[in-house]
């Protein structure tokens, strides 16, 4: 059980602020992250006297908190509290955006440059939170993306608004509904529910997103933002995931040629299918195949 210390980092994936660089009391790091490729897992690792969150912009994040594993997809966030021993779960991350801070409660009356009564009020509302696991609204990404703007900025003056903006985020938090356990669900008689019934009975075909803007009865704009609001996921990502996902299923479950079940699921070459597959679950079909093997019993 070790507590992990994160370092600055900006590059094209990463952007990282620790406390060092931006100084906002009571804010820790402040990272956004945009992998495009399978990336390695985080070690088992805690934070002391800190709470962490996790929104997810987009894409799919597997975390094991204490000994529970969750499934976080966009549109949701996960926060651990104090001392609870964390880590990504699985051999690899598929790819996904999200941002990730952290809140120090050791001095509750210093947070966020708030006064002392709002600031122990936040950290109290906090730490009572039933919940870790919870839904939150494209309102509340926007919110996040305005405070990442001013923390991001190379003005310092910019940095307490970036800290007000987290607060605003912190306290709509506090009422945020529990997640539906990490699964795309939309109510049955939606227009978004009736797309994405079709996309799982039609995902090898060459679904065109103004077709399915059509059968849900919205513009295409209006269509892509509600699928991501109700499902988590943009359609193009919707679609591509469930592909992979029958794509291994069929690795593990037959011995049908990789071609074939690479043209199965839709995708219309080998060497696509196999670049995609490699993208989201970090090794190549034939290599999936072969591990899976050999980890079958007998």
């Amino acid at each position: 059980m070790r507590e992990l210390f994160d370092e600055y980092q900006w590059n094209k994936n990463v952007r990282l602020l620790p406390h060092d660089y931006h100084k906002i009391p009571g804010l820790y790091n402040f990272m956004h992250s945009s992998q495009t490729q399978a990336s390695k897992p985080t070690p088992p690792h805690y934070h002391s006297d800190i709470i962490e969150f996790h929104f997810l912009v987009k894409g799919q994040r597997q975390t094991t908190v204490v000994d529970e594993k969750y499934t976080i997809i966009g549109n949701e966030m996960l926060l651990t509290f104090p001392y609870e021993m964390h880590q990504t779960s699985g051999a690899v991350q598929s790819p996904c955006e999200f941002y990730a801070f952290q809140i120090g409660v050791r001095d509750k009356e210093h947070l966020l440059g708030l006064e002392p009564g709002a600031s122990r009020l936040l950290a109290e509302r906090l730490l009572a939170l039933p919940y870790r696991h919870l839904a939150i609204s494209s309102l509340h990404l926007r919110i996040l993306k305005k405070a990442a703007e001013h923390l991001f900025s190379s003005d310092p003056s910019h940095y307490l608004i970036g800290a007000q903006y987290l607060s605003c985020l912190l306290f709509e938090v506090c009422d945020c509904p529990p997640s539906t356990a990490g699964q795309p669900s939309t109510p049955a008689d939606t227009p978004i529910h009736q797309v994405v019934s079709y996309i799982g009975q039609n995902f090898s075909e060459d679904l065109r997103l103004q077709q399915l803007a059509e059968l849900s009865g919205y513009s295409l704009s209006r269509f892509k933002s509600k699928f991501k609001e109700e499902v988590g996921f943009t359609p193009s990502e919707f679609i591509t995931r469930q592909r992979i996902e029958y794509a291994r299923q069929q690795l593990e479950l037959t011995d049908q040629p990789l071609t074939e079940i690479g043209i199965d699921a839709g995708f219309m070459t080998s060497n696509y299918f196999s670049m995609v597959f490699k993208k989201y679950v970090g090794c190549t079909p034939s290599s999936y195949r072969k591990i899976r093997k050999l980890r079958k019993p007998g």
